[in-house]
């Protein structure tokens, strides 16, 4: 299944970080509406907090699984929080997303008792960033924060909330801030003692552009591979390189990464349906898919990359092989549940049987030689 590399704001928010603990208890959702969760929030004297998600999300599985897991996520969750899960797809979830405005998952909103926004994260967070954000919106949100660091007659000392700043002056497209706001929490933490110099160096690139993004990137992950964005920074990388041709580039990319992080199913997934789509690397893209596959940890995950692994069949001119494989990807897939992952997977199986009635032995498009060649998708 294509893995789109999500928005900035998406790949900011990963990007923003603190410390945190060890992995032993959870976040403890309520079965509530929001009008109950603020009714229950204005007796326990907390606010709200409420996880957008939906069906097909795969970074919001990730988010329940690495993150609401986290012991210190779970107690300041449960001390601060209401906290509820919305499926933006449907129900009350489906309404309040489109008020709130809500265009990637996950989105996580905190709101006060009366139901005002305090503050949001879009897209995953590992738990050291996540508690950090909780905290922040617990203590009034990114305002307060933003007015501590703007007073230059005591300049701030605390890196992380240099981070936040930087993180609110990006979503507001003031780049110079917060570009000047990574170079804060760098140089006050230089040893990265407090995850916020290796946060920043991920910031610093995910914010620059043209070649010199790359070159960050690249700093980045080599330094610090084991920070929770580095994921996404690899992805980027990985298009980056598939897109001009530049396809040894990406295979010692992925290799790299994966000696540092060789659970990554998300990143292999992707570096398999990129190269499948390209049409180059398939034998590599083969070893990714299947190791995507093994490491799946449940039915949703496991159709993904399945589908992935057809594609690549596809490609390689094994037809009959790929039909069989997108079968077995559709039967981990409730299509009620996942109607539009359902309907994405069909759509694959169909385009697999009519190249197979038709006699094509293959997908394969000609390896791109030509960067002028590479088109964005």
């Amino acid at each position: 299944m294509k893995r789109k590399l999500i928005f900035w704001s998406v790949l900011f928010a990963s990007a923003v970080a603190f410390c945190a603990s060890s992995a032993l208890a959870e976040v403890h959702f309520k079965q509530l509406s929001f009008a109950e969760a603020k009714k229950l929030a204005a007796k326990e004297h907390k606010d709200v907090m409420i996880d957008f998600y939906t069906g097909w999300c795969g970074w919001c599985k990730v988010l329940d699984k690495q993150t609401y897991s986290d012991e210190a996520v779970g107690k300041t969750a449960d001390a601060k929080f209401v906290s509820i899960k919305l499926d933006a797809e449907n129900g009350e979830g489906k309404d309040l997303a489109r008020q709130y405005k809500i265009t990637g998952y996950p989105t996580i909103v905190f709101f006060t008792s009366t139901g005002k926004e305090i503050d949001r994260v879009v897209g995953y967070e590992d738990a050291p960033k996540f508690l950090r954000s909780m905290k922040n919106a617990a203590a009034g949100g990114t305002a307060s924060v933003i007015e501590e660091v703007s007073n230059t007659a005591k300049p701030c000392k605390d890196p992380s909330k240099w981070l936040v700043a930087a993180d609110y002056y990006a979503k507001n497209a003031n780049n110079k801030k917060a570009l000047d706001a990574f170079t804060h929490a760098i140089q006050l933490d230089p040893d990265n003692k407090k995850n916020c110099r290796a946060e920043a160096t991920y910031g610093q690139a995910f914010l620059t552009e043209g070649e010199e993004q790359w070159l960050l990137l690249e700093r980045a992950t080599g330094e610090y591979p084991k920070n929770g964005a580095g994921s996404q920074a690899v992805m980027m990388l990985l298009k980056h390189f598939f897109e001009l041709g530049r396809v040894d580039d990406a295979i010692r990319t992925i290799e790299r990464w994966t000696l540092s992080n060789p659970r990554d199913a998300e990143t292999f997934n992707y570096f398999a349906w990129a190269a499948a789509e390209k049409g180059v690397a398939l034998d590599r893209a083969e070893d990714y898919a299947n190791r995507a596959m093994s490491l799946a940890t449940d039915p949703v995950e496991r159709a993904g990359y399945t589908d992935t692994r057809a594609e690549v069949l596809f490609k390689t001119g094994r037809t009959n092989e790929a039909v069989l494989m997108e079968d077995e990807a559709l039967h981990f897939v409730d299509s009620v549940k996942n109607k539009k992952l359902y309907k994405e997977m069909q759509a694959q199986k169909a385009k697999f049987e009519a190249a197979q009635a038709g006699g094509q032995s293959t997908g394969l498009a000609a390896p791109i030689t030509d960067p002028a060649q590479a088109t964005q998708h």
